[in-house]
């Protein structure tokens, strides 16, 4: 008899696929752990994801979509890069590779050669990638370079004697030995004249120094500066940066070079050099240059200036790396654009866009030629708006300049994968952004030039970015931020309907990783200066941006990101979790709760309950409430499940948020000490002279914790400002707004003041005061504080360390306590998605709703949604007052509290209960279904209606 899986082989054409493809992953594992090299083949990720839908390998298919299904591209066809580097190569060896640099595991798979020939019989490659991987021992596995080593080789021809460059990859896994007898029988090939008998590599001593400065040195002595390489070394010993420079020495009778070993005077040659002379920049990084030092301004004489070059060598001060060049071109005698240039704006914007440092320097406000060296201003780019927003226009209307200026001042960084190394350059990526009048031009030229770059700075960087940009208004800021956030709708909505699956290319992850880059500087320089909405940030067609179960993909995207698992791994929204809706992070974080909940139940091998169950007595709520949880061997993401003492009945959700009510009611109330009521009695706070026992904050976080993981949301007043501290979000003066606005205002006087001897009169001190049941209590904010005066010269410290003692250190222990009890129930990265204030909504609800959304989203059973008693019913239920209206919700589902998603959310039932009755209307609250009777008029139905409000209170079953 044949079995299921013995069909399944029979039917599938591509068994045999599948089979070696697993089987490889499986061997490449077990390879990856041994000693040993071992050749492996590099494939890019998008034939990956072809190939799987292709062979249908997650079985995700309809049997009518197995029809349609496009085969694979070729191998690698989307990695070609058509730069050929070292032209002495065979033109197919791997060393020559020309595919892109690969920045990101999860571009590519590695697999073994098997697996690689198998597919490549069946759908060709375009170029075989092998990587050879050593066995690391620090990292106890194999180690796979993606991408290969890349030098300038600098080398001496001997027909002509002169040295030239040239640039040349090898794998980093590759000796030096194997190396050099591939550049022996190249270069043999070229000087065919003459005979090479072996060759060998030098490492200069200053290992960043460009080509020329090399060259000028070996020209000058004849001589090598460095060291050469041991023949035994593994490449990705050197530890060099990409396109660092080696000198290649060809034996002929001879070695074509010697070690120089007069290595002081060089570098006191050198540094004196550039000290006195320069580089005729008009930005330069090297500190010792003329440009920067300043020696000559301060009169200092040569002599003076050698010693201080030779000190600075003694001293090893030197930044050797930063060594600038004396390279003449025609834009040295060009200066920043500047409403003081006469010429062509655009031409000329072309000419010193070969700089990137004197494109940096343009658009200066209120540029002076004659002011000497510009400062960078890192408050403020200081930009000559006006000019700029002129230049933008023409720009507009000339795309192919744009790009090309574009062009001259990235691409050579993005080919030569160079990240930005100085304010100016940064300074000339925020002009370009600048033009805002052609932006949605500039964020859509397909190179992805700006992007790249983008995505490539630094956290300094980018948040240099946003700093700058705090200073566009409001209409500035939401111009740009607009425009963002258009184009990466756009991006969704072409991803989402790709024919195969979004983000198959390496082109489109990276196209929406730079959007989402630039779209995180605009955010969070609204954050240092708030101009937008947070809401205006948000962007809803993330939810639809994987046609089917989107947020069980987006997890798992997210899940392989934070556990990094790059295999099937391509790009996750949760990077950037202030622009997801919360109604989104809350599906991701409800699958998150389940799937912890599996990985419980399958460690305990399914032997404890799927339930946290607990027996409550009314009476002694919390006692029991206590005992049980601290004693249950279930964990708490479990659902939960209350049953009343003496009382009947299936918790389908009534009970349990019967069970919230009463417990939170009970712990928060001034009654019971633990918290204080504040700003007029608005919200709760901890009482710092609380002396309950710990157990019941730990409790109190447990709570918050299971309501958000049961969805109940809970009727407590607590402040923003706990949630904020519950997700580790920097505080700041305006929390203290919702929690103490007397002091928040004492504060806003206290700044307002300009006359030292008003700040005086007040009397303050370094001390702290607050109040707790009419008596008041002290404390020093620093040492001796209450000794300390406040002054206008002190009074900016005394406030921050106010704000610092009231909503932390006053109350530290009894939060952590909350805390430590609320992170027992919830832990994990899905909470990381949420702010406070978001955290806020999901555990108390929105402060805000419209029954007409209620209205809207309601099934009818017995009742047409448009008959007039329908509508009538409706109308009462509007005509209400905001209190009465909660009092009608919680009257059919057991809570007033609002969901996050509105009431729109609530899946809300009107059954018809009876005829021409007396009965009162009544709710199945666990399943929010409201039993209204059709009475015989209207006046009975407002009638009934009401008495049923007036005397709403707790749960019934049915």
């Amino acid at each position: 008899m044949i079995n299921l899986f013995q069909m399944w082989q029979h039917q599938s054409p591509f068994f045999q696929e599948l089979s070696i493809y697993d089987d490889g992953r499986r061997m490449l594992e077990k390879s990856l752990k041994e000693k040993g090299g071992t050749e492996y083949y590099l494939i890019s990720k998008k034939f990956i994801k072809q190939w799987k839908y292709y062979v249908d390998y997650d079985e995700e298919m309809e049997e009518i979509e197995l029809d349609t299904r496009q085969k694979p591209d070729k191998i690698n066809s989307d990695l070609i890069n058509n730069e050929k580097l070292f032209r002495y190569f065979p033109e197919n060896h791997v060393y020559n590779s020309s595919i892109r640099y690969l920045e990101n595991e999860w571009d590519y798979e590695i697999v073994l050669k098997e697996v690689y020939e198998y597919f490549n019989e069946i759908y060709q490659s375009i170029e075989p990638q092998i990587r050879v991987g050593f066995y690391n021992e620090s990292l106890k596995r194999k180690q796979i370079f993606p991408n290969l080593a890349r030098f300038t080789l600098i080398y001496q021809s001997p027909i002509d004697n002169k040295l030239y460059t040239a640039k040349a990859q090898v794998d980093y896994n590759s000796e030096i030995k194997a190396w050099t007898n591939l550049l022996r029988d190249t270069f043999q090939e070229y000087f065919k004249t003459r005979k090479i008998n072996n060759v060998r590599v030098w490492c200069p001593r200053h290992k960043t120094f460009k080509a020329d400065l090399l060259i000028q040195q070996i020209q000058k002595t004849k001589q090598v500066d460095g060291d050469i390489l041991n023949d035994n070394m593994i490449i990705f010993q050197l530890q060099h940066q990409r396109d660092n420079c080696i000198i290649i020495d060809l034996e002929l009778n001879d070695w074509q070079f010697k070690k120089f070993e007069q290595t002081i005077e060089y570098d006191n040659a050198l540094l004196l050099e550039k000290a006195l002379k320069g580089c005729a920049k008009i930005v330069c990084e090297f500190p010792q240059c003329k440009l920067n030092n300043g020696y000559l301004d301060l009169g200092f004489a040569e002599e003076d200036i050698q010693g201080i070059c030779q000190v600075l060598i003694e001293n090893e001060e030197v930044k050797w790396e930063l060594m600038c060049s004396n390279q003449k071109n025609y834009i040295d005698n060009l200066l920043p654009f500047s409403l003081q240039i006469k010429a062509d704006p655009i031409q000329y914007l072309l000419k010193i866009s070969q700089s990137l440092e004197l494109f940096g320097l343009s658009f200066v406000e209120n540029y002076n030629k004659n002011q000497g060296k510009y400062q960078i201003n890192l408050e403020n780019p200081e930009i000559n708006s006006q000019l700029i927003s002129h230049v933008a226009q023409s720009l507009n209307q000339q795309k192919d300049n744009l790009m090309q200026i574009i062009k001259n001042l990235f691409q050579r960084k993005v080919e030569d994968i160079e990240p930005l190394t100085n304010l100016y350059q940064l300074r000339a990526l925020y002009l370009i952004l600048s033009f805002r009048k052609c932006l949605s031009m500039i964020l859509d030229e397909k190179p992805l030039i700006l992007l790249t770059v983008i995505r490539r700075l630094s956290q300094q960087q980018a948040n240099q970015l946003s700093k700058w940009l705090t200073k566009l208004d409001k209409s500035e800021l939401l111009h740009f931020q607009s425009i963002t956030k258009k184009i990466i709708e756009q991006q969704i909505n072409i991803q989402k309907n790709a024919p195969i699956r979004p983000l198959l290319d390496i082109d489109d992850i990276q196209r929406l990783k730079g959007l989402f880059d630039l779209y995180s500087v605009i955010y969070n320089s609204n954050l240092q200066n708030p101009r937008i909405q947070a809401a205006e940030f948000i962007i809803n067609s993330i939810q639809q941006f994987y046609k089917v179960d989107a947020d069980r993909q987006e997890f798992t995207q997210f899940q392989m990101f934070n556990a990094k698992v790059w295999r099937g791994y391509s790009f996750t929204f949760c990077q950037y979790p202030w622009a997801m809706p919360i109604e989104f992070k809350s599906r991701l974080l409800y699958i998150e709760c389940k799937v912890k909940q599996y990985d419980s139940r399958r460690r305990a091998y399914g032997l404890l309950p799927q339930f946290v169950s607990l027996t409550i007595e009314r009476d002694n709520i919390i006692e029991s409430a206590i005992k049980q949880l601290q004693q249950t061997q279930v964990s708490l993401k479990n659902p939960l499940k209350i049953q009343f003492v003496n009382e009947q009945g299936v918790d389908e959700g009534g009970p349990k948020r019967e069970f919230f009510r009463l417990i939170m009611e009970k712990l928060v109330t001034p009654d019971y000490g633990m918290f204080i009521p504040k700003n007029n009695d608005t919200v709760f706070w901890f009482n710092p002279q609380s002396f309950e026992m710990p157990i019941y904050y730990s409790l109190i976080g447990k709570l918050l914790g299971l309501s958000l993981y049961n969805s109940v949301l809970l009727d407590v007043r607590f402040p923003t400002v706990l949630f904020k501290k519950l997700q580790r979000e920097q505080l700041k003066e305006e929390d203290l707004k919702e929690l103490d606005m007397e002091t928040y205002t004492g504060f806003q006087f206290l700044r307002e003041q300009t006359d030292p001897q008003i700040v005086e009169s007040l009397g303050l001190t370094f001390n702290g005061t607050y109040k707790v049941w009419g008596e008041n209590y002290f404390e020093d904010l620093k040492p001796n504080g209450f000794q300390i005066n406040v002054t206008i010269e002190n009074r900016e410290e005394y406030i921050q360390l106010y704000i610092d003692w009231y909503l932390n250190k006053l109350v530290q222990k009894q939060f952590d306590l909350l805390k430590d009890g609320f992170k027992t129930v919830v832990d994990g990265d899905g909470i990381k998605l949420f702010s406070g204030e978001e955290l806020q909504q999901l555990i108390i609800g929105l402060p805000t709703f419209d029954m007409r959304d209620l209205e809207a989203s309601t099934k009818y059973d017995g009742y047409e949604s448009d008959s007039e008693y329908i509508r009538y019913f409706w109308n009462c239920i509007h005509q209400l007052n905001v209190e009465m209206q909660k009092r009608f919700l919680f009257f059919c589902t057991g809570s007033d509290r609002i969901p996050v998603g509105g009431l729109k959310s609530i899946k809300f039932v009107i059954q018809k209960h009876g005829q021409d009755t007396e009965q009162l209307p009544s709710a199945h609250t666990c399943f929010n279904v409201l039993l209204l009777p059709y009475y015989k008029n209207k006046e009975t139905l407002k009638e009934k209606l009401k008495i049923s409000l007036d005397n709403a209170e707790g749960f019934g079953l049915m």
